[in-house]
């Protein structure tokens, strides 16, 4: 499987280094193939996450692979488009230190749960 890897660019380059060496290992111990590493402008919003399809597209990446959930986007409710749009394009998560992988039931189902969320969903109607 091939993996990509989402940091955003409001983090420091030592920041990107360690997330980037936190994916290598994660690609490493399953096997996946590392592919690159996408940097999410700042800001939130959906802005934050409106590059994610066009690189999905390019890059036929399966999984993605984030440090963990908060590098996805800078507010909650842009967190919660990044997942609910890696959801709706059937792209596995690994969010490697919160221990979150959709690609298992639990992880799947609290990912769910995240996106469902009624005060998340009321924000991000508003």
């Amino acid at each position: 499987m091939r993996a990509a890897s989402v940091v955003r660019a409001d983090v420091t380059m030592e920041g990107q280094a360690v997330q980037r060496a936190a994916f290598l290992a994660a690609c490493k111990a399953r096997g996946w193939e590392a592919g690159p590493t996408e940097r999410l402008r700042a800001g939130g919003g959906p802005g934050a996450c409106a590059a994610v399809p066009a690189w999905l597209r390019s890059r036929a990446a399966g999984v993605v692979v984030v440090d963990a959930l908060d590098r996805l986007a800078d507010t909650e409710v842009a967190r919660v488009a990044v997942l609910a749009l890696l959801r709706r394009r059937g792209v596995r998560l690994l969010a490697v230190a919160d221990g979150i992988d959709t690609g298992d039931p639990i992880g799947f189902a609290l990912v769910t749960d995240l996106i469902t969320a009624p005060t998340l969903g009321a924000r991000r109607t508003a």
